[in-house]
């Protein structure tokens, strides 16, 4: 019989989810399947999924991102049945019955719960806009929970603060999508994202301390997986002062060598030419 430690209908409470919550969530599902299989029971990503959005309910809401940011000018998207390149939770939610897709084709997430209509409905052109999913986390006070995943590779708010701060290594640029809703019409749409500049970096590693001494960061272990939760309200504030008062060295870097190689990608993409990351990404939405 399954442990109670990796039964994953315990993991919520365990977290601090309450009814009402508004949760972004995030996992690499390997360990988990893997931890849960040694214990002696099965995992399964829709228990997974379902667990956290009753545990919010009434009034809360799941809400898993299902990114597709590599995206350029010209490509296709389909909102309904583009796969993620966020993967296995995005595309499991993406495929689950009580989950809603937002609109944005780089940024979308896969969304249960009190306003899944809304977002779902949202018309907002920027990845990062005011009416945006991410906008919604913040005025909603969300937490994210991330599971086996780096603050790295989790935290994509932060460039939501970066676009409310008008940080100066990102610029507004525009992509026309061949973009297919939710009722099977295909038109040109224009889009938006706060794109880095060349030669801009993220690293989010010296951001950890901050977050951690602002009480926005907390870590832990559960079922044999490690876990961060971000109060994104906290992250917000700590992220914007460093932005206003450190110049933001605590998110990004700069050096001409990733300048250098940002304007040869760019100058390869205009012949059509991808990144072999570019390319897997473009094979498997094609499949």
């Amino acid at each position: 019989m399954i442990g109670e430690g990796t039964d994953i209908r315990t993991w919520p409470g365990r977290l601090g989810v309450k009814p009402g919550d508004t949760v972004q969530l995030m996992a690499d599902l390997t360990r988990i399947a893997w931890n849960a299989r040694r214990a002696g029971g099965r995992f399964s990503t829709a228990a997974f999924l379902d667990s956290f959005a009753e545990a919010v309910a009434p009034g809360g809401d799941i809400l898993v991102p299902a990114y597709n940011f590599d995206l350029r000018s010209g490509d296709a998207f389909d909102l309904r049945g583009t796969p993620s390149i966020s993967g296995a939770l995005a595309n499991a939610a993406l495929g689950h019955a009580g989950y809603r897709r937002t609109p944005h084709p780089l940024h979308s997430f896969a969304v249960r719960g009190a306003h899944a209509e809304q977002l779902a409905a949202s018309k907002e052109p920027g990845s990062f806009g005011p009416s945006s999913p991410f906008a919604f986390l913040l005025e909603r006070k969300a937490v994210l929970l991330a599971i086996d995943l780096p603050l790295n590779d989790a935290l994509t708010f932060v460039h939501f603060t970066e676009e409310r701060m008008k940080v100066p290594y990102r610029a507004h640029r525009s992509l026309r999508i061949r973009y297919t809703g939710a009722n099977g019409r295909t038109a040109g749409r224009v889009f938006s994202i706060y794109a880095k500049r060349p030669g801009h970096h993220i690293d989010l590693a010296p951001l950890e301390p901050l977050l951690e001494k602002a009480g926005a960061l907390r870590r832990g272990e559960i079922g044999g997986s490690h876990f961060i939760r971000v109060d994104l309200a906290l992250a917000h504030d700590a992220i914007a002062r460093d932005i206003s008062s450190n110049g933001a060295r605590s998110i990004h870097t700069f050096r001409w060598s990733w300048w250098l190689r940002d304007v040869l990608k760019a100058a390869l993409r205009t012949f059509g030419v991808r990144t072999r990351h570019e390319r897997t990404a473009h094979a498997a939405r094609t499949a």
